[in-house]
């Protein structure tokens, strides 16, 4: 199921299964493929299912060039040229939905349907722009100085630093997959990685990112604001207030996806915060099968 697929300048490491039309995942910024596999193996009982580490990830190579959201839409357009796949249907979470909205612009014809998953946008930066009291920490910025921190670390010193974030993870998923999250996380090459993806998109900031989404068939899969705006106040600590205004503005952000071409639908993930595939993965399944049970692949029926 698992293998290092060979793209030219690098390995990916890939998870794929099934048979069909082919469904590649592309997860979020810190989310490795293993989180993806319980809903992908549902999946690959009627698709043909692909979901891999990008790079830096897991087992793929980082690569020479600087990482960015280009360098990663060249990487899966070269993935989906080494596969010999047509016309697939691309899902891509968070960060990962920014990379397919970049990859869609560059490449138009390739994909047959999207499914952007409560997908970050090119304007995200408007999320730093909410002044939450006591905390410095969350900024785009504070996060690449963690980054960088994190990647002149050891291997064991990560383990060591990251334990309960390690722990967090390990305990959403059977423990035949502990081991791998683990080493995903105390990887100094990924944060390596999330320093440069993270560097270059405050250099965009400000600037006028053309957007011209390809008239793809796209469902757009928004998190439930009220569930998230809980889990930031329980889990995080926002005042509920601070909460309230990150949260408007995201959803501002994915109501603008809706926008991008006339052949997008919504899909609201009731019930779920930002991470779709493990609060509520039948919305996802959802909203692939919709591509699949429709004849033309044109029109999905939600």
């Amino acid at each position: 199921m698992k293998a290092l697929v060979d793209i030219g300048d690098k390995n990916l490491e890939v998870w794929m299964n099934g048979t069909g039309r082919t469904i590649i995942i592309q997860p979020g910024m810190v989310s490795p493929l293993s989180e993806w596999e319980p809903l992908c193996e549902k999946l690959s009982r009627y698709a043909r299912v692909i979901v891999y580490n990008r790079a830096g990830c897991g087992r793929s190579d980082k690569g020479t060039a600087s990482r960015n959201t280009r360098e990663s839409a060249k990487d899966l357009k070269a993935l989906i040229t080494k596969l010999d796949i047509h016309s697939p249907i691309l899902v891509g979470h968070s960060y990962g939905g920014l990379i397919l909205q970049q990859f869609a612009q560059e490449n138009p014809e390739v994909a047959g349907g999207f499914v952007l998953v409560d997908s970050t946008s090119n304007d995200a930066y408007k999320l730093d722009e909410v002044e939450v009291e006591g905390e410095d920490g969350g900024s785009t910025e504070a996060w690449m100085e963690t980054c960088e921190t994190y990647a002149g670390l050891t291997k064991e010193d990560l383990k060591e630093e990251l334990k309960d974030w390690i722990d967090e993870l390990q305990t959403s998923l059977p423990s035949s997959r502990h081991t791998e999250v683990e080493a995903f996380l105390s990887n100094p090459s990924m944060f390596e990685a999330l320093r440069e993806e993270i560097e270059y998109d405050l250099l965009c900031r400000g600037e006028d990112m053309p957007m011209s989404f390809p008239a793809t068939p796209t469902i757009v899969i928004g998190r439930d604001p009220k569930t998230s705006i809980s889990q930031m106040v329980e889990r995080e600590g926002l005042r509920k207030s601070e909460a309230e205004e990150i949260e408007n503005i995201w959803q501002e952000l994915i109501h603008d996806q809706t926008k991008m071409n006339a052949r997008t639908s919504y899909l609201l993930a009731e019930g779920s915060g930002h991470s779709v595939h493990l609060e509520k993965p039948e919305v996802i399944k959802r909203a692939i099968k919709s591509f699949l049970n429709s004849e033309s692949h044109l029109h999905p029926k939600l």
